[in-house]
């Protein structure tokens, strides 16, 4: 995932346990009590306030389940930051921690796609279920020439033991492509590619969706992050009738002093470089209005599903003091499909608690109704039908716009 710098939220994180009593099973130091545990490795202490907020969401899962069939469940919350910034020794070692207590099935996380590099291959010796709410680096379940290594080399089992119910990096262009198609009529659009190979891993899908729909890229130049000067481009882009510029840049590099500089009527895109971030629309400097960008996360508050109600009802309740952010219900959704697989996993077992390559196989077969989407895993792990969110400046801010589908089987990798 991409992501700049977020306020840390002071939120208390408490650990979920099913009930008073002990555990059936001793716990290790640390470990909650409880016959079958749910961890999670987060940077909570970290400059993400959204996993600080996503470990209250799965808190909040785990406490609506109190039992899978007649068995305790707990959350055990696991730290990866250190000195405020997620760390792959601090993330290596609490999946250490968790694979040496047997009561652990499973784990949400992690939350930064660099870290699940080294993550991966520790779990997957060992059949640890991983599903992660926010990583969307490709390479994780994708083979691609642009990758530093392959994710076969990740899975040293021979299968896969890695989920994510995020959508890859590229398939923000299929959906920012999709959405100007069919609502807003363009065809024809011109690119800005300040992020290299990762720029180009978005351009494919989002030029081939627009072909789909009988459009074209008509202008594509790839810039130095941190280009202050787009005006020649822009004449370009306006000669060959571009009717949006779809800018691949973030805001700590300036990418938005491109709106700014446009002397016509064509939409302003971006990704989640951009997508919520006030900085944006002060580079834009008045022109900031109707500009649209993607987020890999779906925003259930302002949904009409009465699944998503009573789940945004249920966490104001149990955490009135704490602000809904990007994959709080994601990091749910992924806590609510580790409890269905264990609850199948005790039912194939015959009641008994499973071992966690039974409950690896119902991860991996799973069919689940989440509040953010409906949720199945291809062969890389890969959730079937991804969804993102449209943003959109409406009145000097970015407003949530709507939800869409993002599906496209394979994405390219350039």
């Amino acid at each position: 995932m991409r992501h700049s710098a977020l306020a840390l939220l002071t939120v208390p994180l408490l650990l979920s346990t099913a009930c008073d009593s002990g555990p059936a099973t001793p716990a290790l130091t640390g470990a909650p009590a409880g016959d079958i545990v749910i961890g999670s490795d987060l940077p909570t202490a970290g400059i993400y306030g959204d996993a600080t907020v996503a470990a209250l969401a799965i808190q909040l899962a785990i406490s609506q389940h109190p039992t899978v069939g007649r068995f305790k469940l707990a959350y055990w919350s696991l730290d990866d930051a250190v000195a405020a910034n997620p760390s792959v020794e601090k993330g290596v070692q609490n999946v250490s921690q968790m694979i040496d207590d047997p009561r652990v099935l499973g784990m949400v996380g992690p939350y930064n796609s660099y870290v699940s590099v080294d993550e991966i291959p520790l779990a997957n010796s060992n059949f640890l279920s991983m599903i992660s709410p926010a990583n969307t680096g490709v390479c994780l379940t994708r083979s691609g020439p642009s990758c530093n290594y392959q994710p076969e080399a990740l899975r040293p089992a021979g299968l896969n033991n890695y989920f994510r119910i995020a959508p890859l990096d590229p398939v923000q262009g299929t959906a920012i492509a999709r959405y100007i198609a069919e609502n807003r009529a363009v065809k024809r659009v011109a690119v800005i590619n300040e992020w290299g190979s990762d720029g180009d891993d978005i351009i494919g899908p989002f030029a081939a969706e627009l072909k789909r729909h009988g459009g074209s890229v008509v202008l594509q130049k790839e810039f130095d992050s941190g280009t202050v000067d787009f005006t020649s481009f822009l004449a370009d882009a306006h000669a060959k009738g571009a009717q949006a510029i779809y800018a691949l840049g973030g805001v700590d590099d300036g990418i938005c002093a491109a709106r700014a500089q446009m002397t016509d009527n064509a939409l302003f895109l971006g990704t989640d470089g951009i997508s919520t971030f006030p900085e944006c629309i002060s580079q834009a400097v008045r022109r900031g209005e109707s500009m649209l960008a993607t987020r890999p996360d779906v925003d259930i508050t302002y949904s009409s599903d009465a699944p998503a109600i009573k789940a945004v009802q249920a966490f104001h309740k149990r955490f009135p003091h704490s602000t809904i952010t990007e994959y709080t219900f994601a990091a749910y959704d992924c806590a609510q499909i580790l409890i269905a697989a264990i609850e199948r996993a005790i039912e194939i077992n015959g009641g008994g608690i499973p071992n966690r390559r039974q409950v690896l196989d119902q991860v991996a077969r799973i069919h689940f109704a989440g509040v953010t989407g409906t949720y199945s895993f291809d062969k890389y792990g890969d959730a079937t039908s991804p969804l993102m969110s449209v943003y959109q400046v409406m009145n000097g801010q970015w407003k949530y716009l709507s939800k869409i589908d993002a599906t496209t089987g394979e994405p390219p990798i350039s």
